[in-house]
């Protein structure tokens, strides 16, 4: 069975050689490395071997006993057409004659070796050029990410400046419609608190002349009456103070309207020595109504005057202030803490709220432009995006600790040299 085996194994030489050449007998492999048919008569191999040659195997054959090995290594075999094949043979003494028993062409296997290790190494670079690809693909892809969040930037600021410069047309309009009644109104009661004290003079001067009318039972009873009726002494203490009122709540009017107006020139960047806590008062003052059920502690620490543009960072402070009175739920009594200070070369201005708190999961997200947690339609959901580009233009930063159920707190820092900002 191994004879029959070996027979039909055509990868595989194996011959039986008499010493003068002659082939005995040979399989077919044999006969495919001499490109003869299979079974054809071979009178003499001899001039197929190379190196070594037959002469130099027959030599080692006469030294050797039965069984010894002539040959085992490469061994250079020319077939019919003189073209040699490196062979991995064994040759050896078989009683009379010699056996050679080898394995087709050793060189193809090493070209087909040389060949598939090219191969591997064209794949290797075409895995190197991919991943070169890929990681450029990733760098565009990153690129993009960044440009679409700058453009997503430049569209809420874009919406953002839009809507401030409609509110900033209003408010002027306002302020100045406003402040033509204010100015006459206030004049008036400067004058009308004079006329007050001069008539309260003349009611004095004719109460001193009562006496005089004691003869006249019916006059003086007359006048008697009418002080009565009109409550004389209670008009006469309360009308210095209607007037004092009315001109506080003008003076109050005033203030809100010099506040507004510097809202209205929110895109103005005139930039300034500001004392920021002036600019926190302004931001109450304008969102005093949004403020009546809200109880507003102030805890100011020491904080220099500021370089930077205060209209804007009204606007900051006013973005805050809002999303602050908007996370209040109404479970408890609304309570806004605002506090400052100074850290290093660093100012700090902290408005904190014991609202509805924010999620851990959304905090990184909540200064990205039209991002909310709130309902659809509930604000412009470019609030906190504002004031962090704000803050950001006056190379400041905004941190933010929230906890759910407990409430929020955001803190400006602004660089107190004025070298620190870009102007």
């Amino acid at each position: 069975m191994q004879q029959g085996l070996l027979q039909a194994l055509r990868s595989v030489a194996f011959a039986e050689i008499s010493v003068s050449g002659r082939l005995i007998s040979a399989n077919d492999g044999l006969h495919v490395l001499l490109q003869r048919s299979s079974g054809e008569v071979v009178d003499d191999v001899a001039p197929y071997f190379s190196n070594p040659n037959f002469a130099e195997l027959v030599a080692s054959f006469e030294r050797a006993a039965p069984g010894d090995i002539l040959h085992q290594g490469l061994l250079t075999f020319l077939d019919e057409l003189g073209e040699p094949h490196s062979l991995l043979a064994r040759v050896f003494r078989h009683g009379d004659h010699l056996a050679l028993l080898a394995e087709h062409d050793v060189g193809e296997n090493q070209r087909l070796l040389a060949t598939v290790l090219g191969l591997n190494d064209e794949l290797a670079e075409q895995q190197r050029v991919l991943a070169r690809a890929n990681r450029q693909l990733a760098a565009e892809k990153a690129e993009q990410r960044r440009l679409l969040q700058e453009l997503a930037a430049a569209q809420a600021h874009l919406v953002q400046s839009a809507q401030l410069a409609s509110v900033g047309q209003l408010a002027a309009g306002v302020a100045h419609e406003i402040n033509n009644p204010i100015g006459f109104v206030r004049a008036n009661l400067t004058t009308l608190g004079s006329y007050v004290d001069d008539l309260l003079s003349v009611v004095d001067a004719y109460a001193a002349g009562e006496a005089l009318l004691a003869s006249d039972a019916a006059l003086l009873a007359g006048i008697e009456a009418l002080r009565a009726r009109c409550d004389l002494d209670f008009v006469r203490a309360d009308a210095p103070e209607l007037v004092a009122e009315s001109a506080a709540g003008i003076a109050r009017v005033a203030r809100i309207v010099s506040d507004l107006k510097d809202f209205s020139r929110i895109n103005e960047s005139e930039w300034q020595v500001t004392d920021l806590h002036a600019c926190l008062e302004s931001t109450l003052n304008v969102a005093s109504h949004a403020l009546q059920k809200v109880v507003v502690v102030r805890e100011y620490g020491a904080l220099p005057a500021l370089y930077c543009c205060p209209s804007q960072l009204n606007q900051a402070f006013m973005n805050l202030l809002v999303n602050a009175i908007q996370s209040l739920d109404g479970s408890r009594p609304g309570q806004i803490f605002l506090r400052s200070g100074v850290v290093g070369d660093q100012g700090w201005i902290e408005i904190e709220d014991n609202g509805q708190g924010i999620a851990a999961a959304n905090l990184a997200r909540i200064f990205d432009p039209f991002y909310s947690t709130r309902a659809i339609g509930a604000g412009t959901r470019l609030g906190l995006s504002s004031a962090w580009g704000i803050v950001s233009g006056h190379g400041g930063r905004i941190e933010v600790r929230s906890e759910p159920g407990v409430g929020s707190c955001f803190r400006v820092w602004l660089p107190l040299s004025r070298t620190a900002v870009s102007t």
